[in-house]
């Protein structure tokens, strides 16, 4: 399995965005991304003018509502989303597992009225074994950015409870940013081609990692057998180890300095259970039962100590 660097939330000039879906997809090659996901806002339509030649992708739809947005992907037959308040949106939700679709939750803490109407989630999900990610991390990573934070504590609350939530970063992506800002991505674990298809079956296993550039993941070795992020393994003694590239993305990462310091593993309650070396391969632990474990890179940007990647969970029964 290889991690691929991918863009989940892009728009075009079927809803907001100045890029034609054919200049998204080469922009996204310039940008050294694997593959993309077309996200427009309640519209399909600029889908049919993607070129799988070009940059693979996955044909997908921003739910934009008076109470959230909600990002659906892969989905075979059209869910009406017009009817989506607050009080049905799990009904809603499983009509798209019904046709065959994915579902994140976009910047569940961007600003709401009177700013970005809509743009904060507020619908009122029962079942959240029916989400399958989060977007933890939005737009441009800067001092100013406080919807980040409150993301990941709302996905480690999730995963406190016991659910299984894979965690994305969404660029949000509507036109060419100016030079100087720093942007992400979501990292897929990808077994063979990079397609819709096996991007698809990477995100319903939870194989995905947020980061600021660098390629981080980790995985975990139990009597002879490797399980990777989204699986679900035993209690009991465990070896992890790290994969890590800091040149990755390198070239994107502007004018910022950046420093990547530890590496850490995390566990529930967002107690650290392990902390190293940013140059460590590998740690031994005793896991605990029906826990969840996750990776993080942390170091500094310009001075700010914060996580620089986040892995999805591995769970234990």
């Amino acid at each position: 399995m290889k991690y691929f660097p991918c863009e989940l939330h892009c728009h075009t000039i079927h809803s907001d965005g100045d890029f034609t879906p054919c200049s998204l997809q080469q922009t996204a090659v310039k940008n050294r991304l694997s593959l993309i996901a077309l996200t427009d806002h309640n519209t399909f339509s600029g889908t049919e003018e993607l070129d799988s030649r070009i940059c693979p992708f996955i044909k997908g739809i921003e739910w934009t509502t008076y109470f959230g947005h909600m990002l659906v992907l892969g989905a075979e037959s059209f869910v009406d989303w017009r009817d989506a308040v607050p009080d049905n949106i799990d009904k809603k939700i499983n009509d798209v597992k019904k046709a065959g679709g994915l579902v994140g939750v976009a910047h569940p803490f961007q600003c709401g009225s009177p700013i970005c109407t809509g743009g904060r989630w507020e619908f009122n999900v029962h079942n959240w074994n029916n989400v399958d990610y989060i977007e933890i991390w939005h737009e441009a990573f800067h001092k100013g950015n406080t919807e980040n934070s409150r993301a990941e504590d709302f996905w480690t609350s999730l995963l406190d409870k016991g659910y299984h939530l894979a965690a994305s970063y969404g660029r949000d992506w509507h036109r060419q940013q100016k030079d100087g800002m720093l942007f992400g991505c979501t990292y897929l674990g990808i077994d063979g081609e990079v397609n819709e298809k096996n991007a698809l079956s990477a995100i319903k296993h939870g194989r995905m990692v947020v980061s600021t550039g660098a390629e981080f993941s980790f995985t975990a070795l139990q009597n002879g057998k490797t399980y990777h992020i989204g699986d679900t393994i035993s209690d009991g003694n465990t070896v992890f180890s790290f994969q890590t590239d800091f040149d990755a993305r390198k070239e994107f990462q502007s004018n910022k300095n950046i420093e990547y310091k530890t590496i850490k593993i995390i566990t529930n309650g967002r107690k650290t259970v392990y902390s190293g070396s940013e140059k460590q391969n590998g740690a031994e632990l005793i896991l605990n039962k029906k826990s969840w474990y996750r990776a993080e890179l942390w170091g500094t940007i310009d001075g700010q100590e914060q996580p620089l990647a986040i892995t999805g969970p591995i769970y234990t029964e």
